[in-house]
């Protein structure tokens, strides 16, 4: 298995969580600083440049409201094999 960067599952993942940022009407730069990153760091995840680890996963997820949100949390399921 190579780098989880190139994996597949990882990039479907990645893709989801930008495309559910844009339908919130939350910019790169208020989720960078809801989650305590810089919008560049935003910008190189969504662009498959900078790994996205497990505790910044946890604190994207709630600041796009995963506990109220039922399309990520399909995302979320289906990445992890968890259900919320």
């Amino acid at each position: 298995m190579g780098k989880t960067i190139h994996d597949a599952l990882y990039r479907k993942l990645i893709t989801e969580l930008a495309q559910e940022r844009i339908r919130l009407n939350v910019s790169q730069g208020e989720l960078a600083y809801q989650v305590s990153l810089s919008q560049s760091d935003i910008s190189k995840i969504e662009k498959f440049e900078r790994r996205l680890d497990v505790l910044e996963f946890s604190l994207i997820l709630k600041a796009l409201r995963v506990g109220d949100n039922l399309k990520l949390q399909q995302i979320v399921k289906e990445f992890t094999g968890v259900s919320l």
